[in-house]
């Protein structure tokens, strides 16, 4: 009986010693989360701490009320939800590197027995297995894990890259829209003072009515323009908060701007072979899709080590009718049925998936960067076009001016010329904007900033 009670004690003490890890609840309120969404803002202590501690970006004061794309992308690292996504997905994924790397546990095994005998009618046995993998499979699951766990890394980065993307492009549409109605809103007062001039040259029957009431006609129709463009202000206000990952509350009273969004810079300093070769090289999804034919490479190695078996190492031992015995067995299976045929044509037909989408993203790289280019250079000719018609106007109206101050023409005919500089202006500005869009397209085809030339880099700290 001693031994029998030896025995479980035994088992007893290995069974709870390997228990190290204890589980540890993280219950979630979705009324608490939610009311921590809407406390969400930019003048976020937190924020600061960790805008200073991840990427050394040191604030000139705090709370800052002049916010750039820098700084809005700083901020959008730290807030925006798909980036909590995607640092989780990483965090697994390099888990799966200590599951992969996980030796094998041995077992053991016994028991008390009975015999029919006279002399020893109690046996007791005992079993140890070692189990020993083989050809490398452990190497092979390690380098696997890895390949995948750097694939979502690369994914954390272009999660990342488009994070900031958005924001340029809300940033963007913000700002363009607060410049088209201040333009609007000046052409108002000045269709109005066209509106009373030709009432008064229709009293003094100068024109015909006619002329008033297309006069009349376009300054309603630039009232509604104007109408339309103030509620692009604040829905572009609250899409620049979602990009950020804040409610629009959050981002209230903030001074927004973009030095040198004005000037573009020209596609011949943006030569298409070199930006092809640039794409093909720093983009993250060439770099992904290059990372996971590499894990299914390892894949594929390991399928083929798992042709030959492992071995089970079995020392035992056995108590019977006051005898002790002791042996050593060497188990391993015989792969007399099957050589792992399957998993290995599966994992080969994998990696020539991986290989092709890899080839696949390539060649939409390159073809991406292409359209992206040419579609710039096609917006820039056509700011240059508006750039001219608007200097061309803005001659005219001087003109017009110096003529009315010489007594050669009259106040209508300088308001008309003002009127169709205004015009001009907007022109400009709708095309200075689709070519700051055009160039979004660019950078986001090449994954790498053009205009502002530095942005911050992806902090390796999560915020949080």
């Amino acid at each position: 009986m001693k031994y029998i009670a030896a025995f479980v004690l035994l088992a007893f003490a290995l069974v709870t010693g390997c228990a190290r890890y204890k589980y540890h609840a993280a219950p979630i309120l979705p009324a608490a989360q939610a009311a921590s969404l809407y406390a969400r803002s930019l003048d976020d202590p937190d924020l600061r701490s960790w805008m200073k501690q991840a990427v050394a970006y040191q604030p000139p004061s705090w709370p800052m009320e002049t916010w750039n794309l820098n700084a809005l992308t700083l901020a959008a690292f730290y807030f925006n939800p798909e980036l909590d996504v995607a640092r989780a997905n990483a965090a697994a994924a390099t888990a799966a590197i200590t599951t992969a790397a996980m030796k094998p546990n041995p077992s053991i095994g016994g028991g008390p027995g009975y015999e029919s005998g006279d002399q020893g009618p109690f046996t007791m046995a005992f079993n140890f297995s070692l189990p020993i993998e083989t050809a490398g499979k452990r190497g092979y699951r390690i380098a696997n894990a890895t390949h995948l766990s750097l694939a979502s890394r690369i994914q954390l980065s272009q999660t990342a890259w488009v994070v900031r993307s958005r924001v340029r492009s809300a940033l963007l549409d913000y700002l363009f829209a607060v410049q088209s109605v201040g333009l609007l809103r000046k052409e108002e007062a000045l269709r109005s003072r066209y509106v009373d001039l030709t009432e008064s040259r229709f009293r003094t029957g100068e024109i015909p009515q006619p002329d008033v009431t297309t006069a009349r006609i376009e300054l309603t129709a630039l009232r509604q323009t104007l109408s339309g463009a103030e509620g692009r202000v604040h829905t572009t206000h609250a899409a620049l908060a979602a990009a950020i990952g804040i409610p629009e509350s959050g981002l209230a009273g903030k001074i927004l701007v973009w030095p040198g969004a004005d000037q573009p810079p020209s596609p011949a300093t943006l030569p298409s072979q070199e930006m092809q070769e640039t794409a093909v090289r720093n983009r993250l999804d060439v770099q992904r899709a290059l990372e996971r034919y590499r894990a299914a490479q390892s894949a594929l190695q390991l399928q083929v080590a798992r042709q030959y078996p492992d071995i089970d190492l079995g020392p035992g031992y056995n108590y019977e009718e006051g005898a002790n015995f002791i042996a050593l067995s060497l188990s391993t299976v015989l792969p007399l049925r099957n050589h792992n045929q399957g998993p290995i044509a599966e994992a080969e037909a994998q990696r020539k998936v991986a290989g092709a989408q890899l080839l696949a993203v390539q060649s939409t790289v390159i073809a991406d960067t292409d359209k992206a280019l040419r579609q710039y250079a096609a917006v820039y000719a056509t700011l240059k076009v508006a750039d001219h018609s608007a200097d061309q106007l803005e001659e005219q109206q001087q003109a017009a001016m110096r003529m009315q101050q010489l007594g050669e023409t009259d106040q209508l005919t300088v308001v008309a010329a003002e009127l169709q500089t205004s015009v001009a202006e907007r022109a400009r500005l709708d095309a200075l904007h689709q070519t700051q869009l055009s160039l979004g397209l660019v950078e986001d085809a090449l994954q790498r900033p053009i205009s502002p030339t530095t942005t911050p880099a992806l902090p390796k700290s999560a915020p949080r």
